[in-house]
C-alpha cells in the first residue's frame, strides 16, 4: 500500500517554480492537475522520460544505460514497460544513480538492480540510507527497501559509461546525500548543459534544530543553498516532479513538449530564489521557537 501520509508530507515540501507575478510562492505537487505522461518518451540528446507519478530517467549510451531514480514500488512495471516500448533492453541497464534517498524515489532500486544486475551508485548519507532500508533524512519517512550500494561516491565525483560522464554535486538539505548530477548533451549540432535535481530543502513540518537523524540540517541546507545560487544555472533542469512555470519553456531549449518536468535556467533560477526565501523564514521561526 502507497504510504498517503508520507507522500502529502513529501509533497508539501518540493519546491515548484510559481508562475510569474506569484514570487515566493511554493506549491505541494498535490497543487498540479496535469499528470506526467504514462508512457516514455526521448526528452532531448540521450535522455528519456521512463516514468512514472515520480521522475525517472534513463540516459542511453552504446556500452549500456544509466537509470536515474526508480521511484516507488508501483513504478517498477511502468519504468520496465516504457524502456522496451522505447526500443531499449531493460538487462542493458549498467548503473542507478538517484536523486535522493526518499521512498518516492529510490524504492525500486532494489528490485530494478535485481532485475538487471546493475550498480547502484550513492553519495554519502544516502548510501549509508539506501543499505540500511532506513531513511536518515529530516523526514525519516517509511517506505525504503534496503539495497546494496556497489559505490559509495562524494562531491565532485563522476560516473562515466559509453562516452557519457556525469558529475555529482553533494546538495545535502532535503537528504543528507542528495545529489545534483550534472552532464551535457547534443541536440541539433548544438550542445546544452542539463543537470537532474537532487534536492533543495527539508521536507514541511520537520524538526529543524535538533533533529536526531540530522542534526546539521539547518546548517547542510544553508549550504545546499549557496551552492545551487552559486551554479551557472543549467540550460535543462529536470526536476523530479511536474512543475507548474506558469509559462512556455525558452523556446530555445529543444526539449520534447510532453515533458513537464522540464525547467529552463531562469526557472531554475527562480526555484532557488524560491527555496532559499522560503528556508530562510522557516530557519528564523525555529530558532525564535528555541529561544522561548
Amino acid at each position: 500500500m502507497r504510504q498517503i501520509s508520507a507522500l502529502m508530507l513529501l509533497g508539501a515540501a518540493i519546491g515548484i517554480v510559481a508562475p510569474l507575478g506569484v514570487p515566493g510562492r511554493v506549491e505541494p505537487v498535490q497543487a498540479q492537475t496535469q499528470a506526467p505522461p504514462p508512457e516514455g518518451f526521448r526528452i532531448i540528446g540521450n535522455i528519456y522520460w521512463v516514468g512514472g507519478e515520480y521522475g525517472s530517467y534513463l540516459i542511453t549510451t552504446p556500452q549500456g544505460h544509466i537509470l536515474h531514480d526508480t521511484g516507488t514500488n508501483e513504478m517498477h512495471d511502468v519504468i520496465v514497460s516504457n524502456v522496451k516500448k522505447l526500443g531499449f533492453d531493460v538487462k542493458d541497464i549498467k548503473m542507478i544513480i538517484s536523486s535522493h534517498a526518499h521512498f518516492d524515489h529510490v524504492q525500486g532500486h532494489a528490485a530494478m538492480k535485481k532485475l538487471t544486475g546493475a550498480q547502484v551508485i550513492a553519495l554519502g548519507g544516502d548510501a549509508a540510507a539506501l543499505e540500511a532500508g532506513q531513511d536518515n533524512s529530516a523526514g525519516g519517512f517509511r517506505g525504503m527497501v534496503a539495497v546494496h550500494v556497489d559505490r559509495a561516491i562524494k562531491d565532485g565525483d563522476t560516473v562515466s559509461l559509453g562516452g557519457v560522464t556525469l558529475r555529482a554535486l553533494w546538495v545535502p538539505g532535503h537528504t543528507q546525500g542528495a545529489t545534483m548530477w550534472m552532464t551535457s548533451v547534443s541536440e541539433g549540432g548544438k550542445t546544452y548543459s542539463v543537470a537532474f535535481r537532487g534536492g533543495e530543502t527539508p521536507n514541511a513540518g520537520v524538526q529543524l534544530i535538533g533533529n536526531p537523524r540530522h542534526p546539521k540540517v539547518i546548517e547542510d541546507t544553508r549550504m545546499t543553498l549557496q551552492r545551487m545560487k552559486a551554479l551557472q544555472p543549467p540550460d535543462l533542469f529536470l526536476h523530479n516532479h511536474q512543475q507548474n512555470l506558469g509559462r512556455p519553456l525558452n523556446p530555445a531549449l529543444p526539449v520534447n513538449p510532453l515533458c513537464v518536468t522540464c525547467m529552463d535556467a531562469e526557472a531554475f533560477k527562480a526555484m532557488v530564489a524560491n527555496a532559499d526565501k522560503s528556508f530562510a523564514e522557516r530557519a528564523r521561526e525555529a530558532e525564535a521557537q528555541q529561544k522561548k
